[in-house]
């Protein structure tokens, strides 16, 4: 699977620091797993889900790939790969409250100077998995609301993964509660200035503080983020043109392009913040709490 070498921040959060730490995490995580499974007396489940987006953006060479599969293999019959694709520009954007909440001082700005990296790069990504599991055993769909299954993303994966209709429609599903909510404009405008004063990582003692933080944020400042300009976003998806279209060809659809390609939900020009005086009075009293934490911690050293 993971390469001994490959550094990200996956890794970081986890403690995984060299070849060693590497080695015991994998060893632990792999045996954990491996009993699950092994306990799945009189055979009860006939399949198992394995859902996680890191798939994608952590394991990045066909060798990688390639011990997933050769693991899966020593428990399962048959391997199928559901990969959803979501438009270049959108997901970038998606990234952003994700990239502050890990701990990124950055404005948004898309990546002109290395526009086409892996994560970006579906017609990469699908060839690499196809190679190691085969045309036939990769799923390929588009993540936009009127492609999924009754305009649903759930009921979409469900019938993915192999659900009868008549199961989907009849059954009363609990549906989760939303993970990972966005944050609005000027929640993301003050978390990324948080990161400013006291970067993820740099005490780990403050964890607890920054994430109490986080979901004030979350729960006064959710909704759409900052949103690029049209013009911003039509420029940058015409770099991934020839990509997309390639891996059209590849899965022999036929539709004659593989995202829509509306701009609509984007400003014509660029978004200003209005900062309300409720605003600032808010934030400001969460504000003056991180400070004072972290001055204790300072003093404490």
């Amino acid at each position: 699977m993971l390469d001994v070498d490959h550094i990200d921040d996956a890794r970081k959060t986890l403690k995984i620091v060299d070849a060693e730490s590497f080695s015991y995490w994998r060893n632990n995580f792999l045996a954990e797993l491996s009993e699950e499974i092994k306990n799945n007396t009189n055979n009860k489940y006939k399949t198992y889900i394995f859902s996680s987006e890191h798939l994608s953006s952590r394991l990045i060479s066909v060798e990688e790939i390639t011990r997933l599969k050769n693991y899966l293999e020593g428990f399962f019959d048959t391997i199928e790969v559901i990969l959803y694709i979501r438009r270049q520009d959108k997901y970038a954007v998606s990234l952003y409250s994700t990239a502050l909440k890990a701990g990124s001082v950055d404005n948004f700005i898309f990546n002109h100077k290395n526009p086409l990296n892996p994560r970006f790069n579906y017609y990469q990504l699908y060839s690499k998995w196809s190679e190691v599991f085969g045309k036939n055993y990769i799923d390929v769909r588009i993540f936009e609301r009127d492609k999924f299954y009754k305009k649903n993303l759930t009921l979409d994966f469900l019938k993915a993964v192999g659900f009868h209709e008549n199961v989907i429609n009849g059954t009363q599903w609990l549906v989760p509660a939303k993970a990972n909510p966005s944050l609005n404009a000027l929640g993301q405008s003050y978390l990324r200035y948080y990161n400013a004063i006291n970067p993820k990582g740099l005490d780990p003692r403050l964890h607890k503080q920054r994430r109490h933080l986080i979901e004030f944020l979350e729960r006064n400042y959710g909704g759409n983020g900052y949103l690029p300009t049209q013009s911003e976003a039509i420029e940058w998806y015409g770099f991934f043109e020839k990509v997309n279209n390639k891996l059209l060809l590849e899965l022999e659809s036929s539709t004659e392009q593989l995202f829509d390609t509306s701009f609509d939900s984007y400003p014509k020009e660029k978004d200003h913040f209005i900062y309300t005086s409720k605003d600032l009075l808010n934030v400001s009293k969460e504000f003056a709490e991180y400070l004072i934490d972290i001055n204790k911690l300072n003093q404490s050293r």
